[in-house]
């Protein structure tokens, strides 16, 4: 710690140096200047580096998507006459 007001301080970006009581120090632990300093938005504080806090929604009731018979045939069940299938493309 600097003991008096008027201790300098050299920044560890830029070299400048400057009043040792503006000086802080940033997330990598470098000494920096106010116009060097990113606050709290620098490479390891960004937002956009951290996961976003999604919670699912636990109290739905019935999350499920309502049952179609149509989407719920049977492959046998279906009504498609295979044979017929050749003249339908002839003819469109």
């Amino acid at each position: 710690m600097a003991s008096t007001k008027r201790a300098l301080a050299q920044c560890d970006i830029c070299g400048w140096e400057y009043p040792y009581r503006v000086m802080k120090k940033n997330s990598y632990g470098l000494l920096v200047c106010p116009t060097d300093f990113d606050g709290a938005y620098d490479l390891k504080n960004h937002p956009q580096n951290k996961t976003p806090k999604l919670r699912d929604d636990e109290f739905i009731k019935d999350p499920r998507p309502p049952l179609y018979a149509e989407r719920n045939k049977i492959w046998e069940d279906t009504d498609i006459n295979w044979e017929d299938l050749d003249n339908y493309w002839n003819t469109v």
